[in-house]
């Protein structure tokens, strides 16, 4: 016979208060970045708690902080591949929390080499291309201040009020500055640039006039400018995602690609999980502790 599933395995917390939302397996990177997101997703340690250690986010870590830090060969440019729900925001979640808190951040050791991760705060902006708005901006209460455009956001989030002002012409023309400009802006310090859903802000920038060309236009400018720059220097990464050539975004994803392949700037691609990790994932996040031995022996019943 075998054992009762609480005599073998301890629930999190919030599966015995039955607080736990299916909301909350919903992650969002706006909100984590306002300080707004629940608990599990804003709280560092309990989200690392929360997570399993996969292929795919530990060679991030290790990549991202390795090439910052000056442990590792890490590409500058990294683009992360996956279907819809492939854990992607996760894995951005958890590089923003790591940029913000490095070491302070408990059992990181599951992840990587401590050594990689940084003992200071570093440079980090942390974009979705959902919360872009290019008619009317994005409007920050803590300054009183709006951005209008993808690099007027990167550099708000990098520099504040301050590192704006670098870009500040450029963000109410709508023309994209150039790489001297983002240059100044990280100002030789490590820095991590994460873009989620870009495909989704260029659909809605193709609207926007700016002199003979459009927003988007501009914004695919300047993400080849970004990326030679990252690809050029050991203190920036670039980390990106792109749906599948499939979804609703089929043509922008396209274009996107093709502004890659332009480059000709070798970008590192990584898938965030595996189908085979999904059950680790989900019991990472469902339980506290499970007793391997009572798994084993369940399974060879």
């Amino acid at each position: 016979m075998l054992p009762l599933i609480f005599d073998t395995c301890v629930p999190r917390e919030e599966i015995l208060s039955g607080d736990l939302s299916l909301d909350l397996f919903a992650a969002k990177l706006r909100l984590v970045v306002e300080g707004n997101a629940p608990q599990v997703y804003q709280d560092a340690n309990k989200f690392f708690a929360n997570t399993f250690a996969t292929d795919g986010i530990k060679t991030l870590i290790g990549e991202v902080f390795g090439r910052l830090m000056k442990q590792r060969a890490g590409a500058g440019v990294i683009r992360l591949e996956t279907s819809f729900g492939g854990g992607k925001t996760h894995d951005e979640i958890a590089l923003w929390h790591i940029c913000k808190l490095g070491r302070e951040i408990h059992g990181l050791e599951r992840f990587t080499d401590i050594s990689v991760i940084p003992d200071r705060p570093l440079q980090v902006a942390a974009i979705d291309g959902r919360d872009l708005d290019p008619e009317q901006g994005v409007y920050h209460a803590d300054s009183g201040l709006t951005t209008y455009t993808l690099w007027g956001e990167i550099a708000y989030q990098i520099g504040g009020i301050s590192g704006y002002q670098l870009v500040q012409g450029s963000d109410k023309s709508g023309v994209s500055p150039g790489t001297s400009v983002l240059e100044r802006l990280t100002g030789g310090q490590p820095t991590v640039i994460i873009l989620d859903e870009i495909a989704r802000y260029l659909r809605s920038a193709k609207a926007k006039q700016i002199g003979r060309s459009d927003l988007a236009q501009q914004v695919v400018a300047f993400l080849f400018s970004l990326m030679d720059l990252a690809a050029a220097c050991d203190n920036l990464v670039l980390v990106y995602s792109l749906a599948s050539t499939a979804d609703t975004f089929a043509e922008e994803t396209a274009e996107l690609q093709e502004t890659m392949r332009a480059s000709a700037r070798q970008e590192r691609v990584l898938s965030p999980s595996t189908d085979i990790e999904i059950y680790n994932i989900v019991k990472q996040r469902v339980f506290a502790k499970v007793s391997e031995e009572a798994a084993q022996k369940a399974a060879s019943e």
